[in-house]
């Protein structure tokens, strides 16, 4: 009995050593997960502010107002700080980013140069902008560098990070800034056009009069075509500063969409099917005819598309309303069509709603001559329209022009009242689609 309690004693002592063992490596894979999150979100944020740089140093050729270029070059010194902090804040060794955060300290102090320069009154001449389009492509060079070395299984966290005789299968970011793959830092980063327009304030479109959960449900089915719809009940009803019921439908193929429908005046305030793959027998072009000719028929008027995206044998075009030939940006209707039989899966009618009304006066100023004359003389004009585009919480009216530098395609808006250059956007185009920036 006495050898017993010695060992029992011992026993109880190993044990409770084993569970603080345990409870000491459980706190710290939580703190290691935490501060991997911490890190993955530094590279994600890096990675973004990249991207961003590219875009502004693009849109400069197009730019000829000082006031726009300035913006520009000050939002690339002040996003290339961002990558700065982003890259330092990450467990990385000075061999994996030394190159690219002197890159990016020696690119926003030059852009904040260039910036106070403009800001004085003095115009980037065709060499500085022929510097600028070479900071253009490193960065882009160095954007896609991060997302191939991130693709390739990143470990931000490992005991072997700071140190040199790690191999390079461990450290991927090792050759970001190498030679053979493009890089040569000199010495010395949106989906449609105005999608973000007003959301805030009291919507001019819903109509008047409340309606029922039951009219709700018999105007989203009316809307989306009686002969389509098997079944049709109520869900979850939505509030915000646009009130609605929920109606879920469910079509003769099986197919289910959720819908909103205002309580103030019973219309249409999106559309989503549940889940969606179709084949893409239709071009795109059938799908924006079927698109434009669905809105027409469920009274939304002159409508012109825009911008658009392909995805699951989606179409997803953005439409615009027009109002005596000019271009009412903030009155946006997103419109899902199935790319097999070109009907309408998804709306999304939340600015048309908040913004759509009549326009008491569009007529410009300034001749489309005279605006252009306004435009950077580095663009090759293709097409120019007048437009209406928000800003600030109002709106402006403009010229727009559509023009090409180089490879890049830009969209020009002039004030049509004033004269001056409101904004510059860049087109970017993938084999899903293209946005403005």
């Amino acid at each position: 009995m006495k050898r017993t309690i010695p060992l029992l004693i011992c026993l109880a002592l190993l044990l409770g050593a084993g569970a603080w063992a345990y409870a000491a490596q459980r706190e710290a894979d939580d703190a290691q997960r935490v501060l991997s999150s911490a890190a993955q979100q530094r590279w994600a944020e890096a990675q973004e502010q990249l991207a961003s740089i590219t875009v502004k140093l693009s849109k400069l050729p197009a730019a000829a107002s000082l006031k726009t270029q300035v913006e520009l070059l000050t939002g690339v010194s002040r996003q290339a700080d961002g990558v700065v902090i982003s890259l330092s804040a990450l467990p990385l060794s000075h061999a994996a980013i030394g190159d690219t955060v002197k890159f990016c300290n020696q690119l926003g102090e030059y852009t904040l140069g260039l910036s106070l320069y403009a800001a004085s009154g003095a115009r980037l001449d065709d060499m500085t902008l022929a510097k600028l389009s070479e900071l253009q492509r490193q960065c882009a060079l160095l954007s896609g560098q991060l997302a191939t070395a991130d693709a390739g299984g990143l470990t931000l966290l490992s005991h072997s990070v700071f140190y040199a005789p790690a191999e390079a299968g461990e450290r991927p970011l090792e050759a970001v800034a190498d030679a053979d793959h493009g890089m040569d830092y000199p010495s010395m980063i949106y989906d449609g056009a105005f999608s973000d327009a007003r959301h805030g304030g009291t919507p001019k479109a819903l109509g008047v009069g409340e309606i029922t959960q039951e009219q709700a449900i018999a105007n989203a089915v009316a809307f989306v075509g009686e002969h389509r719809v098997d079944e049709a009940e109520a869900s979850v009803p939505s509030g915000g500063v646009i009130p609605c019921h929920g109606v879920t439908l469910r079509l003769h193929d099986g197919t289910v969409l959720n819908a909103d429908v205002t309580v103030q005046g019973g219309q249409m305030l999106w559309i989503m099917p549940e889940h969606a793959s179709f084949s893409a027998g239709l071009t795109l072009e059938e799908c924006t005819q079927s698109a434009r000719d669905f809105l027409v028929s469920r009274g939304y008027g002159d409508m012109q598309s825009t911008h658009y995206q392909v995805y699951g044998g989606m179409a997803v075009i953005n439409f615009v309303s027009v109002q005596h030939g000019a271009l009412l940006y903030p009155d946006l209707v997103k419109v899902q069509i199935r790319m097999d039989t070109g009907e309408l899966v998804g709306l999304e009618a939340n600015n048309y709603l908040m913004n759509h009304t009549i326009r008491p006066n569009l007529s410009p100023v300034l001749t489309q001559k005279e605006a252009q004359a306004k435009v950077s003389p580095q663009l090759t004009i293709t097409h120019a329209s007048l437009c209406v585009i928000p800003e600030r919480g109002g709106e402006r009216l403009c010229w727009e022009f559509a023009g090409w530098w180089k490879e890049n395609e830009y969209r020009v808006y002039i004030d049509a009242l004033t004269g001056e250059e409101a904004d510059v956007l860049m087109l970017i185009r993938s084999p899903q689609g293209e946005m403005a920036a």
